[in-house]
This record gives structure tokens, C-alpha cells and sequence, in this order.
């Protein structure tokens, strides 16, 4: 069609430049959108500017989301390939307060936490997604780090989900879990960065260096059939008061939930979800590990509390302390995810339950100022 002609012509014209400025202003990405070609698919420019609704993770957190996806425990057979990875591939940074033979990569203010195994390798049930500054650097050092160490890491290369030209689903050094890399949206880097973080050794360093991996997004655990997607939603509704979002697909003239995602708000710019997801024939691993979850309000987590140990979900000496030193000490444990329907155990994916003013959450700074 002919461009607008006309007295209001050049009024029309300054208020479109106006929202499109105030769209780039507000995006932080002014540049990019005067770069813009004139006539750009919105698919584009939604891509340019880091502004796709198709990712849940660009979306504010709903409100109730819990506080933070603390850190994903998981035992490995070698440290010393889990630190090549994690540190110098994916550009995490290491811990200064990691215990003696462990390694803990520093994903913003989550951790991966790799520890010692004497036998297999723990299993992870689902994709780990992290959010980098650059997936062209995370591509070039993995393709090096294939060769150093003596196996394929990129499993396949995938569409863009937030930011970049597109993503990467890795091995990791036993071929035993993967992590799904993807770009931020560009130029949230340097508000993810703000949020407080575990100090890391690269911190020590003259002059200072930046690492890019960004912060871990989100955590998939996928099950075999929806009961299992239902019962998940029913144990973090109860028993963690948690912020939901439930996905559903007609299954057999029926509408049954086959999605379910539990939400963080760590801070701004960072919006994690653990997603649980049913897929028919996934085998559940026997032993995945520990997952860490962090809570804001002191009375949230003591009813948290309360009804983990009234239906006897506490384990690892936790079910045995007074709540008093439950209280000193910021933490629980809690021995999977019970579905408070059925009576029956979900998963048996143990879970931290930590308390912000944890000596070891991150986001004390943060949160309180």
C-alpha cells in the first residue's frame, strides 16, 4: 500500500517512530531497533529484540512463585571432566565455597553441584536449560572440549528460544544428562548479572573477568504418563503453596493435564521454571539426585513444614529435629514428591527446602534491599 499522504500524514509518522523509540527504550535494545529493517516479520523482531512470547521465561513470574531454583546436586564419576565442562565450556563460574572434592558451577545465583561417585552417574529426569550471553563462544568451546575429552558433546542444534541465532542440546562428559544452551534475549545480560550471586573464583581476579553463562533457566523432568504430570501439580499446590501453570491436551475424548511448571522469581530479568512433562515410554531413573528450592517468607516455610512432617515426608535427619532447629538451620529434607490424593510417592527426587538467610542463598543482598 501507498505510505500515508496528507496533513496528518507526518503526525501519523512521528507517533509511529515514537512507539517504535519507546518499544526499543523500553526493551533496552534502541539500537537494534533503528537497525531494523522497515518492513521486518515480526517473528524478526521479536527476535532481534528479545521480546518472543513463546518462551514463558521472558514472561514476568505470576505472582506466589517461589523464591529460587537453588542448585541440582548431581554425583558424577569424574569431577575433573565435570569441571572441564561446566567451568571452561559452559562458562559457569566456580564456586569459592565449594566443599573439598566437589565442584560447584555458578549459573548466576543457581548452582550445578557436582560431587564424587564411586559408581554410576546420577540421572537427571529431563533436559536442563541454562540462558548464556553468547552461543557462539559456548560453540566454539565445545567443539574443542570434544576433543579434550575424547567424546561428542553437541547432541543436535536446535531453533532459537530466547535470544541468538539458534541453541544447542549437550552431553555432558558421561553422556548421562543434557543441558539445553540458548542465548538470552539480547541485553539482559547485565540485569541478570545484577542479581546477587555465590561468589566465584574468577571474581579474584585482576583485572576482572566475565563469564558467560548467564543463569539456569529451567529444569524438565519428564513422566511417563499424566497421573504422574497430575499428582506433581496436586504435591507442590499442597504441600509448597507454589505458583502454577498447567498445560492440557484432549487425551481420549479428554482434557488431562500433561504439563506442569512451577515458577521462581530469583529477580528481575530471571524467571526459572521446573517443568514436568509427560511423554509416553520415558523411563523414571532410580537415582537423580537432589534439587534445591529457596522460600522468601518464614511462614510459608513453616507450614512447608508442618505438613511434609505430618504425612512423613521428611528424611535425612529432618524428621527427627524440632522445629526449633529446623528454624536455626534454614533447611529441610524432604524425600520426593507425594501426591496427597492417592497417598503415593510421585517421584523419589529428594528435595532441599531452604529458607532465604540460608548461610549459603545468595539472594539475602538482593531480596532485603
Amino acid at each position: 500500500p501507498s505510505p500515508p499522504s496528507g496533513p496528518g500524514a507526518m503526525g501519523q509518522g512521528l507517533a509511529q517512530l515514537k512507539a517504535g523509540c519507546a518499544e526499543g527504550c523500553a526493551s533496552g535494545n534502541f539500537i537494534q531497533y533503528l537497525l531494523l529493517p522497515k518492513r521486518a516479520p515480526e517473528w524478526y523482531r521479536k527476535l532481534v529484540l528479545g521480546l518472543s512470547s513463546a518462551d514463558i521465561h521472558i514472561q514476568d513470574p505470576p505472582e506466589n512463585s517461589l523464591l529460587l531454583l537453588g542448585h541440582i546436586s548431581l554425583a558424577v564419576p569424574s569431577v575433573d571432566d565435570a569441571k572441564i565442562y561446566y567451568i571452561d565450556g559452559l562458562g559457569c563460574g566456580e564456586s569459592q565455597r565449594e566443599q573439598n572434592g566437589q565442584i560447584w558451577a555458578n549459573l548466576g545465583p543457581s548452582q550445578i553441584r557436582l560431587l564424587p561417585s564411586t559408581g554410576d552417574a546420577q540421572r537427571w529426569p529431563g533436559e536442563i536449560k541454562v540462558w548464556v550471553e553468547d552461543i557462539r563462544t559456548t560453540t566454539d568451546m565445545f567443539n574443542m572440549l570434544g576433543r579434550t575429552l575424547s567424546t561428542d558433546l553437541v547432541a543436535e542444534m536446535r531453533e532459537a528460544v530466547a535470544g541468538g541465532e539458534f541453541s544447542m542440546l549437550l552431553h555432558d562428559p558421561s553422556h548421562t544428562n543434557k543441558v539445553h544452551v540458548t542465548e538470552a534475549p539480547y541485553g539482559w545480560a547485565e540485569k541478570i548479572r545484577a542479581i546477587s550471586s555465590d561468589p566465584s573464583r574468577h571474581q579474584l581476579e585482576y583485572p576482572a573477568k566475565t563469564k558467560n553463562c548467564l543463569a539456569l533457566v529451567e529444569a524438565q523432568v519428564m513422566l511417563p504418563n499424566r497421573d504422574l504430570v497430575e499428582g506433581v501439580a496436586r504435591f507442590y499446590e499442597h504441600f509448597m503453596d507454589a505458583a502454577l501453570t498447567k498445560k492440557y491436551q484432549v487425551y481420549e475424548a479428554q482434557a488431562r493435564m500433561d504439563t506442569c511448571m512451577v515458577h521462581f522469581a530469583p529477580g528481575p530479568g530471571l524467571h526459572q521454571t521446573l517443568t514436568f512433562r509427560a511423554e509416553k515410554g520415558i523411563a523414571i531413573p532410580g537415582n537423580m539426585g537432589t534439587v534445591c528450592i529457596y522460600v522468601k517468607s518464614k511462614a510459608k516455610f513453616h507450614l512447608m513444614y508442618a505438613k511434609c512432617k505430618k504425612s512423613g515426608l521428611l528424611t535425612d535427619g529432618s524428621e527427627t529435629k524440632p522445629w526449633d532447629e529446623i528454624e536455626s538451620r534454614h533447611e529441610f529434607f524432604v524425600k520426593g514428591i507425594f501426591d496427597p490424593k492417592s497417598n503415593g510417592v510421585v517421584l523419589a527426587l529428594k528435595h532441599q527446602i531452604r529458607l532465604l538467610g540460608h548461610s549459603e542463598c545468595p539472594l539475602c543482598a538482593t531480596v532485603t534491599s
